[in-house]
């Protein structure tokens, strides 16, 4: 299984796959500026039950995997069970790198300690799809997954105004740890490439069709992550 450090002085680039045919297609050929693949089972589906035969090749290539099953509740298309789906994350961890869950899952602590005992990174996230909290709230936010045993802490939410944006330009500068953060919907656009400049750890580009409001492609966002020198071929 191949490491992932989120503390380099650049950030990572996550290709989210969000059909079953694309994570097909990653499998026989891993895509081009990722430094991550994003699996979202609940986009993809079981894959016919071949989906960790799939997550397996696309490692095997020497990337990275991250498994996130998003629930309906954070903007995911997963309905079903929550037994069901820690089953799932639980499947996963002898075959991914990462897995991302919801800050607020039942069992979010449960699950990223078993996943740090299989050696397998957390990324605890949070989606606001209807705004932008208040920075304290989003620093509270960051704190609530650090204490839940995040590696990570991934914020994302809607931009409607520019204070909007200027609280999440906030959070990398005064957040302790590895931190993403993300600005979604069209005056969240400038935020997709500056933030990773300005110390969020990952950027998020769709590999095919995006998997959340204004997200780019990855090529687009690994050429402009290039020009504004926030990334190296």
């Amino acid at each position: 299984m191949k490491a992932i450090s989120w503390c380099g002085r650049r950030p990572l680039l996550v290709g989210c796959v969000g059909t079953e045919a694309l994570l097909r297609r990653c499998a026989r050929r891993v895509p081009a500026h990722c430094d991550l693949l994003e699996a979202r089972l609940d986009l993809t589906g079981l894959c016919g039950g071949e989906w960790l035969e799939l997550c397996a090749a696309v490692q095997a290539k020497g990337l990275p995997v991250v498994l996130t099953i998003r629930n309906r509740s954070e903007g995911g298309a997963w309905r079903k069970r929550e037994a069901r789906r820690l089953e799932l994350y639980r499947r996963g961890f002898d075959i991914v790198s990462a897995i991302d869950i919801e800050i607020a899952a039942p069992s979010a602590r449960l699950l990223a300690a078993a996943a740090h005992r299989h050696r397998v990174k957390v990324i605890s996230s949070f989606h606001d799809f209807a705004g932008t909290p208040s920075l304290n709230r989003l620093l509270a936010v960051v704190r609530r997954g650090r204490r839940l045993g995040a590696d990570v802490v991934k914020i994302a939410t809607m931009v409607k105004e520019p204070h909007d944006l200027a609280r999440l330009f906030a959070v990398p500068a005064l957040a302790k740890g590895p931190i993403c953060v993300l600005g979604m919907g069209e005056q969240g656009d400038v935020s997709r490439i500056a933030l990773p400049c300005a110390g969020s750890c990952l950027a998020y580009g769709a590999v095919g069709t995006a998997t959340a409001p204004g997200q780019w492609s990855c090529s687009r966002l690994a050429k402009e992550l290039k020009r504004w020198g926030a990334r190296m071929d």
